[in-house]
């Protein structure tokens, strides 16, 4: 039987260790911190608990919250956008969504809508692979689809075209203006509260992993991937050997570069962040203005404001033992939303990047671990060459730094898991 070590027991390592394991492999997943999850990740604050990275899911396709039963809670609308004072309700229904942004004065949103849908049903192509497809087979099926504006322009070109410029960090994050509009539809999603938190991602595939044999150790930091002549033999963790087969690197690119002692085609950048993630401790929820009553449950867009995205998780979730305001952005623009809100906080906890860096082993604080832009997109992340594989024979990489890149999909560990599976089927391990 092959022996795989996994480095990492965030939610893409536990998915690819899973994976590997009811195909017949023994896994071994080992993770540095206490715990597991990685960024998605509950904590508990004065006994409440927080989501404290990651927030809501919107991400990871529909079949791999079916298989690990992620308890997922419906919200309709599951967004809300404040636009000119106004609220713009994202529904589930398509024809009521598009009728809200046309009560907004946004007369093209049901054209771009429609030709963003279309090349997202491109994109489910190019989900679940075992070698990332190049920017120019996309381009290829994208163009018999009429959408190939996604590929060939920039986010701000592309949305230029339909919606005002105080929409546009509604559709994609700051610092990509100039990025592929690509991403636009990487992060157009039905965005949802976990029940529990968004640690219970990582929890529900942790227990399916163990129910199967898969072999989970905390508290084990990998200092060093043993390779000789390009070919993994296993790892080091706290100073003990663990021989492999095969070695599945979900950390950060930068990270699993770190833990090569000569190997030059391992170079990589994280870029620079620049975030704030405020977890609000309430005693008592403030008096909601008038533009979002009604819309508590979903998450709030206020990014024409000034003041990025909040969610209320725990109106629509009673196991987190308190009252949680997640805020991803800052806090000041909200005391003018929200003038009672300074008498309504108990505690604030604050995720920077550099806190980051330091509790999920996350190099320059960076959620995605390499940058949403080229030259780190499609068959270029990594790197051009590389993928799932590299060229150290029995070392895989699966993490937010590969194909198709960050936010909790489990996408790059199941695709990693596969690409593994393949070449044992073809000999090539």
């Amino acid at each position: 039987m092959r022996k795989v070590v996994v480095i990492g027991a965030g939610h893409n390592g536990l998915v690819a260790a899973y994976n590997l394991r009811r195909r017949g492999f023994c896994v071994s997943v080992l993770e540095a911190s206490n715990k597991i999850g990685g960024m998605a990740d509950t904590s508990e604050i004065f006994g409440v608990k927080v989501s404290r990275a990651s927030y809501v899911l919107g991400v990871m396709p529909k079949p791999l919250v079916e298989l690990f039963e992620i308890p997922v809670i419906e919200q309709d609308p599951y967004e809300v956008i404040v636009y000119e004072g106004k609220p713009i309700a994202l529904w589930k229904e398509k024809q009521r969504r598009r009728k809200e942004f046309e009560k907004a004065g946004i007369e093209r949103y049901s054209e771009f809508e429609q030709t963003l849908l279309n090349f997202k049903e491109v994109l489910k192509k190019f989900t679940f692979v075992t070698k990332p497809p190049s920017r120019e087979e996309v381009l290829e099926e994208a163009k018999k689809v009429g959408a190939e504006d996604f590929l060939l322009k920039s986010c701000e070109a592309l949305l230029s075209r339909y919606l005002p410029k105080e929409l546009h960090y509604s559709f994609y994050y700051p610092g990509m203006n100039n990025s592929s509009a690509y991403l636009v539809a990487y992060f157009f999603a039905e965005w949802q509260v976990v029940k529990g938190g968004m640690g219970a991602v990582a929890q529900s595939v942790f227990k399916k992993a163990l129910e199967i044999g898969v072999e989970v150790r905390l508290n084990t930091k990998v200092e060093r991937i043993l390779i000789s002549k390009d070919r993994v033999l296993g790892v080091e963790a706290d100073g003990k050997k663990f021989e492999a087969d095969i070695v599945l690197s979900t950390a950060s690119p930068v990270a699993t570069a770190s833990l090569l002692c000569h190997a030059p085609n391992f170079r990589f950048e994280a870029g620079k962040s620049n975030w704030r993630k405020h977890n609000v401790i309430l005693k008592s929820y403030p008096k909601p203005p008038d533009v979002i009553k009604g819309y508590l449950n979903s998450l709030i867009d206020l990014e024409s404001m000034g003041a990025g995205e909040i969610v209320f998780p725990s109106l629509c979730d009673d196991t987190l033992g308190g009252k949680v305001l997640n805020v991803m952005g800052e806090l000041e623009p909200l005391f003018e939303l929200f003038p009672d809100l300074k008498d309504c906080i108990k505690v604030v906890d604050t995720l920077t990047p550099k806190l980051a860096e330091k509790l999920y082993n996350l190099p320059g604080g960076n959620v995605n671990h390499l940058p949403m832009k080229e030259p780190y997109l499609f068959d270029e992340r990594p790197k051009k060459g590389m993928g799932y594989r590299t060229p150290i024979k029995g070392l895989y990489m699966g993490g937010a730094g590969t194909y198709p890149g960050g936010q909790v999909s489990g996408v790059p560990g199941y695709n990693a898991s596969n690409a593994v599976i393949e070449d044992f089927e073809q000999g090539e391990l």
